[in-house]
């Protein structure tokens, strides 16, 4: 028996619940050409070729795979599958048989019932590697045609995704409302007043007053006086419910707000926990949690808890999308006593950051499945001088799933005076009144996105899926359409100028709505309902079937030189930055992109993902010294 996985990392911790040789594929093995668009922009076929730096180990698998059952275990999803499935056309007529198998924690029972679910890879959902080839040859015909458009007439070197767009829009959007927006100023008259030993304040009932006059009146009227009456006293019950486990963006979201840890970070810590059989698989916009699990966690509250934290039944939570109830919400894969948890972590040789992702979860998931927490809300009526104010407060009756999970939203600075605590009043009392005092205020622009706020976007907006949401973040970052201040986003010059470009001669690119439709429709692709060609031809149309700029023809070993406009924007930059162009980067445009990413400041890389050197700076003199 062989199984087939992307990640080396995961062998060891498989092996141990299963009896098979493994081997990984270490991702995507085959891609459309680096030099090339790879794309039959008539037929829309894509061309994958195989990764030269992975060619080795895919003939090892197929050597292993030679009369034996084979078992594709790739990551549940569309890259999974895609993967899956060019395993797939490399063993298919040598293996005995090829079965489909998802792991969706590594665990023993998790191993257990991937085996017993396993089926021939003929009866799986080739839905799944449809909306892949949607998605990655819809998206290489907008780079392709779209990227030297922009970079001609913007007169630099731009990059356009299909994707990647509409979040550059969001960020330049908001980033011009900040800029443009004017402050107001307002007013706000409060009172402070004491019963025995408590004292406690109350705001004028015509809230945010921009009327200053209007405000100075009452601030006069009620600095005379000495007492207030109250006129009604309501307490009403107010609970606060647990939120559904995390999803993918969920997970990000806090993980950037709350550990102070970005997107990609985040999907890095995650991927390395559900390879050492921590967590369930990472990516998902589902929240649903298995029965069998929801009982291991009453169970757990229970006997570390209480009762008392237990609702009567288990909360239930319903995904948003309905085709992510096949899979379950991120979650630790067996419980265990909260004081145990740095030496699981430790143990599987992951360090302090893993620890504070893998608490969070864990603590999401347990306050998932505890009782609400309670609280006595009480609003107080009051009249001074005439004026009508209002007091409200609220007392923490019972903690339920505050215990062990909170968290304060973005931006959402709770008033003090509105979970201050009040003597016990009756209504037609009076009381002192110890002072008063007239705030002025100004309105606040928009806030501007954190990483996590902008995920959040994306997701509200339709743009992306879970497994992109990361790679959306960290695409905008390194093409320094976006950068990072104290933690809040800044659309840089960059990204304004390709904005301008694209809404006034691409304006479709950036249209939230159809991108929104886009995803819904490989969903359906996904889902059998719809064709990747009709997805991709709908693409090229708003493009007009264009066809991106003709190239010069392959040399020896099938490697492109750069095209004029590259190799222009190369020079000029090397003469900008007194550095000589490398002879491969004038025989490759491959090379030339990595020599024009270093000297703009990116990191280029190889085609092992190792970082290159630098290019030289210019010798003066012959000898240079």
């Amino acid at each position: 028996m062989l199984l087939v996985i992307e990640s080396p990392n995961k062998i060891k911790k498989i092996k141990s619940y299963l009896n098979a040789q493994i081997l990984a594929t270490v991702g995507h093995f085959k891609d459309l050409p680096a030099d090339a668009m790879g794309v039959d922009l008539d037929t829309y076929a894509p061309t994958f070729i195989l990764d030269k730096g992975k060619a080795d180990r895919i003939k090892q698998i197929k050597a292993a795979a030679k009369g034996q059952d084979v078992y594709i275990a790739t990551d549940p999803d569309r890259e999974g599958y895609a993967i899956g499935t060019h395993v797939f056309d490399e063993v298919q007529k040598i293996a005995r048989s090829i079965h489909r198998l998802e792991i969706h924690e590594i665990t023993q029972k998790g191993i257990d019932d991937a085996m017993k679910k396993s089926i021939p890879w003929e009866s799986t959902n080739t839905g799944l590697y449809n909306a892949f080839l949607g998605r990655r040859v819809g998206d290489r015909i907008v780079g392709y045609i779209l990227s030297p458009i922009a970079s001609n007439a913007l007169k630099g070197r731009y990059s356009v995704g299909r994707v990647q767009a509409p979040a550059v829009r969001l960020c330049v959007e908001r980033e011009r409302e900040i800029r443009t927006f004017n402050p107001e100023p307002f007013y706000v008259v409060s009172i402070m007043l004491q019963k025995e030993e408590l004292s406690f304040a109350a705001k004028h009932k015509g809230g945010n007053l921009t009327d200053k006059a209007k405000a100075e009146a009452i601030l006069q009227a009620v600095t005379a006086a000495r007492t207030a009456d109250i006129l009604k006293v309501e307490t009403k019950e107010t609970r606060q419910n647990p939120k559904a486990p995390f999803t993918t963006v969920d997970m990000q979201a806090a993980a950037s707000s709350q550990l102070k840890i970005s997107p990609e970070v985040a999907m890095r810590l995650a991927q390395q926990l559900f390879e050492a059989g921590l967590i369930s698989y990472h990516r998902t916009d589902s929240v649903r949690i298995a029965d069998e699990f929801i009982a291991d966690i009453r169970n757990h509250v229970g006997r570390s808890l209480g009762a008392a934290y237990l609702p009567k039944t288990p909360n239930t939570y319903k995904s948003k999308n309905s085709q992510a109830e096949a899979h379950e919400a991120i979650r630790p894969t067996h419980m265990h006593p909260t004081g145990d948890i740095h030496g699981i972590v430790s143990k599987e040789g992951l360090g302090a950051d893993h620890e504070k992702l893998y608490t969070l979860i864990y603590r999401r998931t347990v306050a998932s499945q505890m009782a609400a927490a309670v609280y006595d809300s009480t609003t107080v009526e009051i009249d001074c001088a005439g004026e009508p104010f209002r007091a409200t407060g609220r007392v923490m009756k019972f903690d339920g799933f505050l215990k062990v999970y909170s968290e304060v939203k973005e931006g959402d600075k709770e008033d003090e005076d509105d979970n201050q605590r009040l003597p016990a009043l009756v209504n037609g009392e009076t009381v002192e009144k110890t002072g008063q005092k007239l705030d002025e205020k100004q309105t606040k622009p928009p806030g501007r996105y954190s990483e996590a706020t902008l995920v959040k976007a994306l997701e509200k907006h339709g743009i992306g899926r879970p497994s992109t949401y990361a790679s959306i973040m960290g695409t905008i970052k390194t093409r320094n359409y976006i950068v990072i201040k104290k933690g809040k986003i800044h659309a840089t010059d960059v990204a304004e100028r390709l904005f301008d470009f694209l809404a006034k001669d691409h304006p479709w690119i950036i249209d939230l709505e159809l991108t929104k439709k886009m995803e819904s429709y490989l969903d359906k692709v996904e889902g059998g309902d719809a064709s990747w060609t009709t997805f991709v031809k709908g693409v090229h149309s708003k493009m007009k079937f264009a066809r991106p700029p003709q190239r010069a023809a392959a040399g020896p070993g099938g490697v492109y030189p750069p095209s004029p406009a590259q190799l222009k924007f190369g020079t000029d930059l090397a003469k900008k930055h007194d550095r000589e162009i490398p002879k491969e980067a004038l025989e490759s445009s491959r090379a030339m992109s990595a020599f024009i990413d270093g000297l703009l400041g990116k990191t280029p890389q190889d085609d092992a993902g190792k970082v290159k050197a630098p290019a030289k700076k210019k010798t003066r003199g012959g000898s240079g010294k």
